[in-house]
């Protein structure tokens, strides 16, 4: 009998020693890029996505947030807070217009007839343990959740994708068009 507790603890302890090591080599900053695409207008899905002071009543798993900068209908940077109110990370949140033909390049007179809304998370994790949990899962759990409400807000029911190439592919190209 005493050997059976004496494995169970060994058992124990080695799995959170695993999670410690796991977590003291994973990275303390992280960066998620997710999107979703709405059937609508930017100015129209804005009045839904900018319910975000603490969390949203329409997806209250989130953690309280706090609006840090705002250009109405376009973007949005929240803070990402903890129970004591300690910033813990940012989100920074933007409505792309599409025509039929995909995303339009800003300045370009078009009429959009839907958008990509777009989240990009910035956090940075202290606790090993809390690093590791987030490396396996990849870190878009809470940044799916609040995409996907905003979708169920409009009656659509897409799953949130990784946008991350196609914002980069969009930076380039104001790069190259402002030089």
């Amino acid at each position: 009998m005493m050997n059976w507790i004496l494995l169970l603890m060994g058992l124990v302890v080695a799995v959170v020693v695993a999670l410690m090591l796991g977590g003291l080599m994973a990275p303390k900053q992280r960066r998620v890029v997710r999107g979703i695409r709405l059937p609508i207008r930017p100015d129209e899905a804005w009045p839904v996505v900018r319910q975000v002071d603490g969390p949203p009543r329409w997806c209250a798993s989130l953690p309280n947030m706090r609006v840090v900068q705002e250009q109405e209908a376009v973007q949005l940077v929240l803070d990402v807070l903890d129970d004591d109110n300690v910033v813990t990370g940012q989100w920074q949140l933007a409505l792309l217009p599409l025509s039929e033909s995909g995303l339009i390049p800003q300045g370009e007179e078009q009429t959009a007839v839907a958008s990509l809304v777009v989240l990009a998370e910035q956090s940075v994790l202290g606790n090993p343990v809390m690093r590791m949990v987030r490396s396996v899962d990849r870190g878009a759990g809470r940044v799916d959740s609040f995409l996907e409400a905003v979708a169920q807000q409009f009656g659509v029911n897409e799953r949130a994708t990784d946008v991350s190439e196609t914002i980069g592919r969009l930076v380039t190209a104001s790069r190259s068009s402002a030089d």
